[in-house]
């Protein structure tokens, strides 16, 4: 039979197409081929458990339900001193080395009305929260009492806990962190509305308000205090489980530190719930908190909501809120670093290197590793999916 030269010349482009067809599925499944490799073209290895909060944590550790966690202090603390797991890395040495580095953590939100009606007490509770950081940044002992006191938890769990947190109330020191997780949040498509932008000044503006830090400093640095008005309005605050927000309690817990030394102190009502915030002795404001075990993403629909005024919470919920609309402002930072990865105790790893191999090695036996997380939106969920990716770890959700 004879094949005529087109016949001839269709068969082998088709066999070239074949192959390159051929060599495009390989690399697709290849898990371990490169940064081309997404959740979405390879099998998943990992499996990440949104565990809705932190509570569940150590019952799905003990029983062998999760392989490892993502969760932000005291809660690694408090896992590996109960016996529960171990930790293998802190947050700010998770992969690519140096990007977490000093990466933002909790931020103070203010809601847009409250910086527009109850200015001078939210003024002077964020010039108490500065001092606060001041006094933990000199002695860390009243950083670590006073979470213990108001996390209910030993001692020694805020020894362990406190030394990995970074106390600082500087907005402008996290900035270009913030704009990092704006745009590894934009990448992970969690961003849509007002922040779903490359363009940094314009984030900047629509997150951060900079003028009441600012004024506060300048207020501390020159011993001046301002004419309160008559009315007493009652700011509504809300905040975590976390010793992240140690400066809230330090506040709360040492009064007599705070009004010797500043004249700005909180007066206690009702325990961890009630206060009234005086300076020079003139009552400026009534304080109520309310404790929010869920999350920040919690807080930050409570503040869409008008519930709160004030939010003390990570900074991928207030990202994700206010990109949604959320009227609220970024007015200072609180701390930086302060969350680990905590494996089950019998895992054979010891450190993150370990694990990935872990991983794999778990995959070539046929089963997924678990990890759980806090929350979607919770700035651990975003580093884990991201150092995970960076290895080339394919995901499920």
């Amino acid at each position: 039979m004879t094949i005529r030269g087109d016949t001839i010349k269709k068969l082998i482009t088709l066999s070239i197409l074949g192959v390159v067809i051929l060599g495009v599925v390989m690399l697709s499944g290849c898990i371990d081929g490169g940064n081309n490799t997404t959740s979405e073209t390879a099998t998943p290895i990992v499996e990440l458990i949104n565990c809705k909060g932190q509570g569940a944590m150590p019952q799905l550790l003990s029983t062998g339900e999760l392989d490892a966690v993502i969760a932000w202090q005291p809660k690694p603390a408090l896992l590996e001193t109960e016996g529960v797991g171990k930790v293998i890395t802190y947050s700010g040495d998770l992969p690519p080395e140096g990007k977490w580095k000093n990466h933002p953590c909790c931020v103070m939100v203010v809601s847009e009305d409250a910086l527009e009606n109850k200015n001078y007490a939210v003024h002077e509770f964020v010039k108490l929260i500065v001092l606060a950081t001041k006094e933990m940044e000199k002695n860390k002992t009243l950083a670590i009492e006073a979470s213990a006191y108001w996390l209910g938890v030993e001692r020694e769990v805020e020894e362990k806990s406190i030394p990995h947190i970074k106390f600082s109330s500087d907005p402008k020191l996290i900035e270009n962190g913030v704009l990092d997780f704006v745009e590894v949040m934009r990448k992970q498509g969690a961003l849509s509305g007002r922040l779903n932008t490359t363009d940094k000044e314009k984030a900047m503006n629509t997150l951060f308000n900079f003028e009441i830090y600012n004024e506060v400093v300048k207020e501390i640095e020159n011993n001046l205090t301002g004419n309160p008005p008559s009315e007493i309005p009652t700011l509504r605050i809300a905040h975590l489980p976390s010793d992240h927000h140690a400066a809230l309690s330090v506040a709360a817990t040492y009064p007599e530190l705070f009004k010797n030394k500043y004249g700005l102190y909180l007066k206690e009502i009702e325990p961890k719930e009630r206060y009234e915030l005086y300076s020079q002795d003139k009552k400026i404001a009534d304080i109520e908190l309310i404790l929010v075990s869920e999350g920040g993403a919690k807080i930050m629909t409570l503040m869409a909501q008008n519930q709160i005024d004030v939010g003390f919470n990570g900074v991928p919920p207030a990202v994700f809120s206010i990109d949604k609309g959320t009227k609220g402002k970024i007015v200072c930072a609180l701390n930086s670093e302060g969350s680990a990865v905590v494996v089950r105790k019998d895992v054979p790893a010891n450190n993150w290197d370990e694990f990935i191999t872990w991983i794999k090695e778990q995959h070539k036996e046929g089963k997924m590793v678990k990890i759980g997380h806090p929350l979607p939106v919770s700035i651990q969920y975003v580093m884990i999916k991201s150092a995970l990716e960076y290895e080339n770890i394919t995901y499920t959700e």
